[in-house]
Order: C-alpha cells, then structure tokens, then sequence
C-alpha cells in the first residue's frame, strides 16, 4: 500500500499500488487450496469406503451365476442352487427393499448429528452380513437371502445421504466437482475391482464363497481407518491445521452452518423445481445405471456366451474406463469452474448432458444394430464410461442448492430412485424371460427392447435436468428468523457470488 500522511486521503480503489485486502485473501486461499490436506484425506476414505460398499452391495451379481449354473460350479464342489429367473431376479432386487427406506433418516440424522457415525455404521453394517451371505444361501435358500440382502440395503442407505453431508461440510464450492468426481469414482473401483476380481475368485479353488468373505473383511478393515482417521468437520477435527480450517470454513461462508442444527425446510425443498429435476434425472439415471451394473453378466452370459472368468472380466471392463474416465472429468470440471469458462450451473448441465445423452445414443446404437461381441462390449463400456459426468453434474447438483441439507435431500432423491434397483431387475426377467425356455431369437428381441427402454429413460431424464436445474444455492439453505430474513439472504448471496 503507498505510504500516506495522517490528513491525507487514503488512494483511490483504482490505484495501481494498491492491492485489496481481498486479493490477499484470494492469495492465501490459494496457497492453501492447492496444498494436500485433511479435506483431501477425507475425500480418500469416502472413495474406499463407497468401494467397499459397492462391492459388498454387486458382488451377488457375479456370484449369483456361479450359485445357480451346475455347469461353472459343479466340479469344484461348492453348493448349487436350482433358483429360476424370477427368484434370481427377487433375489439381487431385494437389496433394494431396505435400502430406499433408509435413505431420508440417514440424511436428516446425518445433518443434525454428524455424518462419521453413521458412515461408519453403513459400511461396517452391510459387511457383516456379506460375509454371512454363504450361510444364509445355505440354511434358507433364496428366501433368507432376501432378507439377509434386504438388512444389507437397510445399513448402505445411510451411506450416500451422510457422504453428501460429508462434501457439504468439507469441501469448498470450487473444489466440489473434482472431490466429488474423486468420492463417487470409489463406485466404479469397487465395481472394477469386483466384476473382475470375484470372477477369478468364483473360479478358484476357493470358490464363489470367497466372493463374500473377501470384501466383508475389507470393509471391516476400512471401518477401523474410518474411526481413526474422519472427523464430521473441520470444526471437530483435531489434526486440521488452522490455515486449512479457515479456508474451508471461509469458502463455505454463509452457505454451511457447520455443526449447528437447523430442521430440515421440507416444505420449501418440496416445493423446489430445481430439486424436482434432480428427482427426475436421479430416477432416469438410476434405471439405466442398475440394468447395466446387475443385468450385464447376464447379458454377457446368455447373449455373449462367455463362460464365468469371462463374463467376470468383461463386465469390469465398462467399469475400468468408468473409473479413470471419471479422474478425467473430476479435472475437466476443476478447470471449467475454477476458470469459469461456463456458470456453474452450465457446467453442471453439459456434463450431465455427455452422460445422459451419450449413454442413451449408446445403447440405443446396442438395440438397433447386429453387432458382433467385441462390437456389443464396446458400446456397453462406451455407456458405462459416460456416466463419468454426471459426477460433475446432478450427483454433486445437491450440495450446490444447498450445502446444509444436501444430504437429506440426497436420502430423497436416492430413495426415490432406488426404487428401480427393485424394478430394473424384474422388468428384465419379465421382459428377456428365462434362457432355458426361451430361443436366442427371444433372448435377444428382449434385450434390445430393454436397451430402447433404458436409453429413452436417459433423454427424457437429462432433458428435464437441462430445461428446470440450477446450481444456486437456494434461498431456503439457511433458515433465519423473519425479522433478519432480508439481510440474512444478502449477506448469503454475497458470500456464495465471491466463491463460485
């Protein structure tokens, strides 16, 4: 700053000597934004965690053809089970039936008393009763295993809910695309890691069993990190430094209420259209995305013909480009929103529009063309790996309306669309119908009129999400008392338009 006597006036804003007190801020912020921290540790355990979850939540659908095919496990001595298309499909929907019910509590309890607890409680949970599976499917067929898949569903809905509440709390606006590309990329690396790696296992001389036992005891080792190591918040967290508190909490600025308690604006957050799309697009998403994750070792088993080592590595494959397609996209949204090549809630729409749309032409290319089983493997990872955007898209479209309550509101919309975990399974079964009574011609009709159904879901979800979303932070994110409602939204909008 030049130097000024005490009568004289101070230099005008304009000034080339003089430097703002808040590009000093900016500086700082950066200094510490670009710098490894607790933050990025937290990032580092929700992505393992969301792993382990997904691979004890799918590992069933690789096993469940090792279960039930005397062909694959007759030789190696493990139990058989004579279980038709329709009690299979029963069987991988059922994990649904719990986990959608879950999904609302999780995100109000997670916002009201801290996320770590019931993160912690979601994954240890759900591995306890994967490594329990075997017996189950052994003392009570496929009706214990419904409900034991059922309890599973019941401890992973608190996950995604208390993982948003997580984001919210930890992570600055601008660095929310490429943490959250990073968080939900833990989904693809436990699908990789799973579709391939319980294959093998399956094949083994240890047989499908292990495929259980593997990744339960994983879980539980994660469980012990996670008690260690995450904290609710920086305010809570002891090891955070105070430069990185500090940033975090004034990048937040008005928008998170921390640790204070507020009720959840039901009303207001019903009532919401930008919330309504995320409603529609997280339903259409989900369709798709769960035909693909438990139908696609069936396809590959009953269209492709390969044998279960092959169905196993082929069915990662999709997931494999999934996972560094979305290391890609959660850089590609750092530089798009840090630079602000478009408005964050542009940035949200185009990505979500590459995976949606992207996804749909796919498989809609799948249904139409007789396409050979390199060609049919391609557009299938081509589909899969599209869904990448929407990582940076209406996954972390929550936190933007409102970082207080994304996790509720993520608890309602995933338990909204979860629901087609349950159907996308039985609409299969009814539609394919079972390939021992069904000639090849039907297999294949069926699964071309599943893939049209899926891709329409695609551009009739995306295109709602495109014409009604918003990545403002909503005007009911913090509720105040009536007489400070005015300045209180002043102050919140000034400090969400200095950090986005």
């Amino acid at each position: 700053m030049t130097a000024a006597t005490p009568s004289a006036l101070p230099p005008p804003a304009t000034a080339p000597s003089a430097k703002p007190p808040l590009a000093r801020l900016e500086k700082e912020e950066l200094d510490v934004s670009s710098k490894l921290g607790r933050r990025h540790l937290q990032v580092a355990l929700l992505s393992l965690g969301l792993a382990l979850a997904y691979s004890c939540r799918i590992n069933l659908s690789v096993c469940i053809v090792a279960m039930t095919s005397r062909n694959t496990t007759a030789a190696t001595g493990f139990p058989v089970y004579g279980w038709d298309q329709t009690q299979r499909g029963l069987v991988l929907s059922s994990f649904f039936w719990g986990y959608v019910v879950t999904q609302v509590p999780a995100g109000m309890l997670a916002q009201r008393f801290g996320p770590k607890q019931f993160l912690m409680a979601g994954v240890v949970g759900c591995s306890l009763l994967t490594i329990l599976t075997p017996l189950a499917a052994a003392w009570g067929g496929w009706k214990l295993m419904c409900a034991l898949r059922v309890g599973e569903g019941l401890f992973q809905g608190m996950i995604y809910p208390s993982t948003h509440t997580m984001i919210g709390r930890w992570i600055p606006p601008l660095e929310r695309g490429r943490a959250s590309a990073l968080v939900f990329s833990g989904t693809s690396l436990g699908t990789v890691t799973t579709m391939a790696g319980v294959g093998l296992l399956a094949a083994s001389s240890w047989g499908w069993p292990s495929g259980f036992h593997v990744p339960g005891a994983l879980g539980l080792v994660w469980g012990a990190l996670w008690l260690w190591l995450a904290a609710d918040s920086p305010a809570t967290c002891s090891a955070i430094s105070e430069r990185e508190r500090n940033y975090i909490e004034a990048s937040l600025g008005a928008s998170s209420s921390g640790e204070k308690r507020h009720s959840v604006p039901w009303i207001a957050i019903m009532t919401s259209l930008p919330f309504w799309s995320l409603i529609v697009t997280h339903l259409c998403q989900n369709f798709g995305h769960w035909i693909l994750l438990t139908q696609m070792p069936n396809y590959m088993k009953n269209v492709l013909h390969f044998d279960i080592k092959q169905n196993g590595l082929n069915s990662a494959l999709p997931y494999l480009c999934l996972l560094f397609a979305s290391f890609l996209v959660g850089y590609l949204a750092q530089v798009v929103n840090e630079r602000r090549i478009l408005s964050l809630t542009a940035s949200r729409k185009v990505f979500n529009s590459m995976a949606h749309w992207g996804a749909g032409t796919a498989l809609t290319l799948l249904a139409f063309l007789d396409v050979t089983h390199d060609q049919a493997v391609a557009l299938l990872t081509v589909a899969v790996a599209l869904e990448s955007g929407t990582l940076a898209g209406y996954i972390v479209n929550h936190v933007d309306l409102s970082p207080n309550f994304g996790g509720a509101m993520m608890g309602v919309t995933n338990s909204i669309a979860n629901t087609m975990g349950i159907i996308a399974p039985i609409f299969v079964s009814q539609i394919v119908g079972d390939a021992e009574t069904h000639s090849q011609e039907e297999i294949v009709r069926g699964w071309s009129t599943v893939f049209l159904f899926a891709a329409s879901c695609y551009f009739s979800g995306n295109l709602f999400f495109v014409l009604a979303g918003s990545a403002e932070v909503q005007s009911w994110n913090t509720p105040t008392p009536k007489s400070k409602k005015g300045a209180s939204c002043v102050s919140s909008a000034d400090t969400i338009s200095s950090t986005i």
